[in-house]
């Protein structure tokens, strides 16, 4: 379950020849007689065995054999990086950290996030272009706010509903593309006896997919957000548009038996094996459940059919660079190099991720998602950025969703108790 609110970022190998486990916070590197570090540290959120760590692992050894420059680094895993903020906020932190979009405002609220901008000009070891040049519009967007370029990226997130083309080619030869379409194909699947949506229904934020997307493909970024920021936000129809959409899934039958209660990653694996038509997740499933797959799977997706604006989610996993780090420029120059078209390849062959340079495919099966997000007219940040308004999200909005979706809240009981709740909220934290 590779999203960004569960294991921030989202979401980074033992060193080889030119590594070295220090501790994240000692830097061993100093300058040479030009002044330039001969090393910096990183401390990444990957585990050593990871197909990440791997790629970013080779890319390092090359670095150091081309530059001569050092990395300390410590592949801690998700949690192992738990403590990273308040490291680097007291200037005992790394130089470079694993981070992705939904942590840019918690960094960059503690003033964490060197500027970054002047790497979108640097050239790309061995190519012609800049870093710039190989990201799309979305992934740039996705990977800065208001003060500029916050993180480098190298992999591109997204949520579809997915579905199997070897089982379901009627779903690759004409996907839904109205709400209406999509609910006809639920009671058709329904009368031909199989459960059209599989949900692993304890994973709060994995049911707010069904709201979120509703809301926040049809009416664009900020839409959702709004709703932690002004409860007057609740009022607006196409909230209670949304909320309906969400209440006749949950009273439709279409889910499995207690999906409420089910606990992950029991209702994706059922979804690989043909359990269930559909599972609406993020773009790290197709990885996940690899293992699980008949050997003639051939897992695909399509976007919610909202309509309106039809906004695509488009986040990023990449690095920050601590601007309280001691060797800024080395860790932004290994910046420049990993973005070489060789590296970019692996995330989409072994990480089985999107690729961040836009002239890289993705992984087959994530082709069609890569696209829509290449084309996206509109495009917003997973789950709108509401995740950083952090006690709202995690006290009020997922725990009304979740009686909304498991049915016990009407469509309007969720709008009515989400702004007088929001309300309040709102108020006892101005």
């Amino acid at each position: 379950m590779k999203q960004l609110i569960a294991r921030t970022a989202v979401f980074a190998v033992i060193g080889a020849l030119a590594l070295s486990t220090t501790g994240c916070g000692k830097k061993t590197g100093g300058a040479d007689g030009e002044g330039e570090a001969k090393s910096f540290s990183y401390t990444s959120t990957w585990g050593k065995e990871e197909p990440q760590a791997k790629i970013f692992r080779a890319a390092i050894d090359d670095f150091t054999a081309q530059t001569g420059i050092k990395v300390e680094v410590k592949w801690m895993g998700r949690k192992g990086t738990d403590s990273l903020p308040t490291e680097m906020a007291a200037g005992q932190g790394p130089d470079l950290f694993d981070t992705g979009t939904d942590n840019i405002a918690k960094f960059r609220a503690q003033n964490l996030l060197a500027p970054l901008d002047d790497l979108l000009t640097a050239k790309i070891p061995g190519e012609e272009k800049t870093v710039g040049d190989t990201l799309p519009p979305a992934a740039k967007q996705a990977s800065s706010d208001e003060k500029g370029l916050a993180l480098v990226p190298h992999t591109i997130i997204s949520t579809g509903v997915w579905y199997d083309a070897s089982k379901r080619p009627e779903l690759a030869a004409a996907p839904p593309q109205t709400w209406d379409a999509f609910i006809a194909y639920l009671d058709d699947a329904k009368k031909a006896g199989r459960t059209p949506l599989g949900q692993d229904g304890t994973v709060p934020f994995y049911n707010a997919y069904w709201f979120y997307s509703a809301l926040v493909r049809a009416n664009g970024a900020g839409s959702l957000h709004a709703l932690g920021t002004d409860a007057g936000a609740w009022d607006k129809p196409e909230v209670l548009a949304a909320a309906e959409q969400v209440e006749k899934l949950a009273k439709g039958g279409y889910f499995q038996k207690s999906f409420m209660a089910t606990k992950f990653p029991a209702a994706q694996d059922s979804f690989a094996t043909g359990g269930y038509d559909l599972n609406i997740n993020g773009t790290w499933l197709t990885s996940e459940i690899k293992p699980k797959l008949p050997a003639d799977a051939r897992i695909d997706s399509f976007q919610y059919p909202a309509g309106g604006k039809n906004s695509v989610e488009a986040g990023t996993l990449g690095w920050g660079v601590n601007a309280k780090g001691e060797n800024l420029e080395a860790a932004k120059k290994f910046l420049a190099f990993v973005q070489q078209k060789k590296y970019a390849e692996r995330i989409g062959t072994e990480a089985l991720n999107i690729p961040a340079r836009s002239d890289v495919p993705a992984p087959e099966n994530l082709v069609t998602l890569q696209k829509a997000i290449n084309e996206a007219t509109a495009v917003h940040k997973p789950y709108d950025g509401a995740p950083g308004l952090n006690a709202w999200w995690t006290d009020i909005f997922m725990p009304l969703d979740d009686k909304l979706l498991g049915g016990s809240l009407t469509a309007r009981e969720f709008v009515a108790q989400g702004k007088k709740k929001s309300a309040t909220f709102i108020e006892s934290n101005s």
